[in-house]
């Protein structure tokens, strides 16, 4: 007797509503684990800067409440007391924060952000005082003549942070003169260490030279790009890595993530760093180590 069989497969019709469904499903959850992604970057790159945060607190306990280095002149000036001329050709032998905190947390991880893609922080091309920092603490791949080859210090320590330079009495703020040559001001001239940044996101600058360059040193606003058309690439835009945002060190040792400002004037030109500084100042985020009056 003759059987007939029944075909159990799919028809065109029913794979093409499957891969619909599908495609719908994807299109509903990629933004979701983009999201997810992008938080997780996020909360990895807050506990970088709750440790660099720990780090400059334990150092400070060490060095009588000096927390290490976050401006240019105070490691890049020769040796002595000031005045001193700060000048890339010399290293006074006093660390930035970066290596500062190193023997507290001997971890160079916690100095990249995951959602930086250059981590140019240390490319200064052509600087001795870079270098010499680099080879001075032994950091492994360092080695002497390097400075003048582009990104290779960038490769030997890879840095997304940067720290507030009006914490160094090398630069002036409101009510505070600057010295050539000046160290970091003690915690205890801070009136409001809990609201007074310490590092922050930074973004780099691509070099004509090759390569790309940050610094270990920045404030609320400084390096931004002024000209409305290229707004975006300066590095302190670049820093808002994260949701509209970036993290924050502050110098009671704590950390925390904020939004930023617009960039843009209500006419529609780039905000100057002085109106930057201000915006912050209303967010709770100081940038001069004076009283809430003088940010």
């Amino acid at each position: 007797m003759k059987q007939n069989h029944k075909s159990t497969g799919f028809t065109l019709i029913e794979l093409l509503v499957v891969i619909a469904i599908i495609a719908i499903l994807a299109a509903i959850l990629f933004p979701v684990f983009a999201q997810a992604r992008a938080k997780a970057r996020q909360a990895s790159c807050l506990s970088n800067l709750k440790q660099l945060g720990l780090g400059a607190m334990m150092y400070a306990q060490d060095y009588d409440e000096i927390m290490p280095e976050t401006g240019w002149q105070g490691p890049c000036s020769p040796a002595g007391e000031p005045p001193q001329t700060a000048t890339d050709n010399f290293f006074s032998g006093v660390y930035a924060f970066p290596l500062a905190v190193m023997p507290y947390q001997k971890n160079y991880g916690i100095l990249v952000c995951p959602s930086d893609p250059d981590k140019g922080g240390w490319g200064k091309l052509g600087s001795n005082c870079f270098e010499q920092q680099l080879v001075q603490m032994n950091v492994p791949g360092a080695y002497a003549g390097m400075r003048n080859v582009a990104n290779a210090m960038t490769k030997v320590l890879p840095l997304s942070y940067a720290g507030n330079y009006f914490l160094s009495a090398a630069y002036g703020t409101p009510t505070l003169a600057g010295t050539n040559g000046g160290k970091m001001r003690p915690i205890s001239s801070y009136a409001a260490p809990a609201n007074l940044a310490y590092v922050t996101d930074v973004g780099s600058a691509q070099l004509a030279a090759g390569g790309t360059f940050a610094g270990w040193y920045i404030a609320p606003g400084y390096g931004i790009n002024t000209n409305v058309a290229t707004l975006g690439t300066g590095r302190w835009e670049k820093g808002q890595r994260h949701s509209g945002g970036r993290t924050w060190a502050f110098c009671d040792g704590h950390a925390k993530w904020t939004k930023d400002p617009n960039w843009l004037t209500a006419t529609g030109t780039v905000k100057s760093q002085t109106v930057i500084t201000e915006e912050y100042r209303r967010m709770g985020i100081y940038t001069y180590p004076e009283t809430e009056t003088s940010n």
